[in-house]
């Protein structure tokens, strides 16, 4: 791949900022020999997003690019960088010619490429060291080496839970596969209880497609460790796995399908709740990204100048460019040719990624690195330069800290970002993958969980953290798209847990750590999670009320809710293990033993209904066209304009929809407005105050229930900022109150219900 001519000349080689590209669809399409990386780039997208602009009807149409040239200032941690954009421009419409709303939405991906000085991406590979296939037996496999021994030898950050530990205490997986036998021949599972294991072990992250492969089962795991599963029953990927294992001289691979019992229950539950261990304690991970099923491989063919970073030499002196040689990057180059490949648009994958301590990516079109220390492929093997790393530098960053050694009470620094950012970036990135079974969204990001469950000493249950949970409650939908809520066959999830939601999922911050407006269960105390094994004593938010029934609301309440801070947050743990009354072990079964709990399966609840006390308001949900939102209007204050993301659409666009509602939590927000001198008291600064806060959506469950109760279900999250105190009264007003008996009902906290 090259630059064109028509791209050397009118826009690296101009005096101009901007102008516009092409005048013609022809003009993107050179011979193969000669493909312009500019322009090849936009040809795909048009051909693509928009094919119809190449036909002579839209000629007219052209130029549908502009481009845009700038310099980025050099700083000590980045090299010099030219920054080339090229934006899409809207066809002119056209007299005589009818509009059509698919081309009226024609929305072209924005493209931008960074040239950087050769001599500070050295040292490059050449055609001949890249050569025309990823199979390092065939390259020589030299870039591949060069990464594991540097990052062996000279990475202080890079394998230190390994390093940290004694061989002897080192994690081996239940079972494994020996791959130290001679070639094609039958290649044993082994049991690593009752087998020595010598040397360390690859794991594999690969798409399954469908199951009709070799597959570990009851009725031949005598047969597969005895005689060995026969080579040629091996896919492409496991055998290219397996030999790239070799490569790296080690002597064992886990692979999920012959290393966990397909069909049965009881062993699957057993290794998935060990599944961040198996990824976390292995040697190198290997991951075949470009295969959709197991029959596609890791290696690949290709031409090395696709590979190597195009080469620009301005013809005469540049200020720009001057003399030097320079070389051009597709800016999204880790995006595009590896987060977006077949293996990472999978749920399971995502923490498998994040976990391994350090991963070989095998990609379309070469081969990527990634450890806590170093993100590089093998057009770039020194690295991404730092304008290229903004993806990768911030993965790269959490997965050293989710290697950190001593179980992981180390994760949390306190100069660094707390783990609740990570939790929420790591919720949005895995739910904006697929996964092929709905029943396994919290068990595929368990691994990642219980690391930072085990580092904050925070309790955990389906997808929340307990800390706080009157925020975590308030998650919501990035895109409100669905018309219902997804069913779940094997495992249902309550509707309070954002796994019971289908998409991208934006988990909202913690309000703040100063002091709060909140919501209490049925006690008077805080929202608890009610899980097994876990007994918790939490202090009352305050005395229960006293006050004669009313339907005035509740004044706004004082209460210091936790910090922000890591250390703080352990420290207050640590203060209430050590006051009297607190407990946090395993409760007494019937028989008043002790409840065995394996601390590395994911949490289970006792009851999955919250118990809430709140005042259930109600409103009307309508979508503003302008903002392209849905908002909530109250029946006692028009006025006030709420943000509503519900997780459904409720209905058309154009109507108006009842809905209920209650608010969990909230803050006093002061703003400084002007300051005025007083002659008695020197400086005295007056303020503004507003009140901002969170709640959720809600419908009442129809069925009746056992306990008598009253429950509801969570349809969608709110936020709302109004101005005074008394416009915040209007939220905390339970519709209905007349008709609720006292046991269920106090006009200073609300409405006794339980959230389902």
């Amino acid at each position: 791949m090259k630059l064109c001519d028509y791209c050397i000349t009118n826009v690296l080689g101009s005096k101009e900022s901007w102008d516009y590209h092409n005048h013609s669809y022809d003009a993107l399409t050179p011979s193969s020999k000669n493909r312009c990386l500019f322009c090849s780039t936009l040809r795909k997208d048009l051909r693509r997003v928009a094919p119809w602009l190449k036909e002579s009807d839209y000629a007219e149409s052209w130029p549908v690019y502009r481009w845009s040239i700038r310099s980025l200032t050099k700083i000590r941690e980045s090299p010099e960088t030219v920054v080339v954009t090229f934006r899409y421009v809207p066809p002119k419409k056209r007299p005589g010619i009818e509009a059509n709303e698919e081309q009226d939405r024609i929305d072209l991906p924005t493209r931008t490429f960074f040239l950087f000085p050769d001599k500070d991406l050295q040292p490059l590979p050449t055609l001949e060291q890249l050569g025309r296939s990823t199979n390092p037996n065939v390259n020589g496999g030299h870039q591949i080496r060069a990464w594991v021994e540097k990052c062996d030898q000279k990475h202080t950050d890079c394998m230190r839970q390994r390093k940290a530990t004694p061989i002897a205490s080192r994690f081996i997986p239940t079972r494994l596969l020996d791959i130290s036998g001679p070639l094609e021949t039958p290649i044993r599972v082994i049991e690593t209880a009752t087998t020595t294991v010598q040397g360390p072990y690859c794991s594999l992250s690969h798409c399954w497609g469908k199951p009709d492969f070799v597959q570990l089962h009851d009725n031949n795991k005598k047969s597969y460790m005895t005689d060995g599963v026969p080579w040629n029953l091996f896919t492409n990927n496991f055998k290219q796995a397996v030999e790239i294992a070799r490569f790296l001289n080690v002597g064992y691979i886990w692979i999920d399908s012959l290393c966990i019992i397909q069909g049965s229950a009881d062993d699957w539950v057993r290794e998935a709740s060990r599944m961040h261990l198996v990824y976390r304690n292995s040697y190198c991970n290997i991951a075949i990204a470009d295969s959709i099923g197991q029959y596609g491989g890791a290696f690949r063919s290709r031409e090395p100048t696709d590979v190597s970073p195009v080469v620009y030499q301005s013809r005469e002196d540049s200020p720009m460019f001057g003399r030097q040689k320079w070389r051009a990057v597709s800016e999204d180059l880790w995006a595009r040719e590896l987060l977006q490949s077949s293996l990472y648009t999978r749920g399971w994958v995502f923490q498998e990624r994040m976990l391994a301590p350090r991963i070989l990516h095998f990609a379309r079109n070469q081969v990527f690195w990634d450890c806590p220390s170093l993100s590089a492929c093998e057009a770039l093997p020194a690295g991404l330069p730092r304008p290229m790393d903004t993806i990768s530098g911030p993965d790269r960053h959490w997965r050293g800290r989710l290697q950190e050694p001593g179980g992981s009470r180390d994760l949390a620094g306190p100069n660094d970002q707390p783990l609740s950012v990570y939790w929420q970036t790591a919720v949005r990135n895995y739910t904006s993958c697929n996964l092929t079974q709905r029943s396994d969204k919290l068990i595929a990001i368990w691994g990642i969980a219980k690391l930072i469950k085990d580092a904050m000493g925070v309790e955990y249950g389906e997808g929340l953290w307990a800390d706080n949970l009157e925020d975590q409650l308030t998650w919501r939908v990035a895109e409100c798209e669905l018309k219902e809520r997804p069913v779940t066959k094997k495992r249902t999830f309550p509707s309070w847990s954002w796994a019971s939601m289908d998409g991208e999922i934006i988990i909202a911050d913690r309000l703040s750590d100063k002091k709060h407006w909140t919501v209490c269960d049925h006690n008077g105390r805080r929202l608890e999670l009610d899980l097994i094994g876990v007994k918790r004593y939490a202090h009352a938010l305050q005395p229960r009320s006293t006050q004669p029934r009313s339907a005035e609301p509740t004044p706004f309440l004082q209460n210091r809710a936790q910090s922000d801070s890591v250390l703080e947050v352990k420290a207050l743990k640590q203060n209430q293990r050590n006051a009297p009354g607190h407990q946090i072990n395993n409760p007494p079964s019937k028989d008043h033993s002790p409840q065995k709990i394996n601390e590395d399966a994911e949490p289970m609840l006792h009851n999955r209904s919250i118990p809430i006390q709140g005042h259930i308001n109600c409103g009307m949900l309508s979508f503003d066209a302008v903002k392209k939102a849905w908002l909530l209007h109250l029946h006692n204050a028009r006025d006030l304009d709420i943000e509503a993301y519900p997780d459904t659409i409720p209905g058309p666009k154009d109507l108006q929809h009842h809905c209920s509602f209650v608010v969990l939590s909230a803050k006093k927000v002061v703003q400084p407005k002007s300051e005025v001198i007083s002659t008695q008291t020197g400086h005295h600064t007056a303020e503004d105050i507003e009140i901002e806060g969170r709640g959720v959506l809600l419908e009442a469950v129809r069925k009746p229930r056992k306990d008598g109760q009253d429950h509801f279900r969570r349809t969608g999250a709110l936020r709302f900022r109004v101005e005074n105190e008394e416009a915040f009264r209007k939220l905390l007003c339970t519709k209905g109150w007349e008709k609720l008996p006292a046991e269920k009902y106090s006009a200073k906290r609300g409405r006794k219900f339980w959230l389902d």
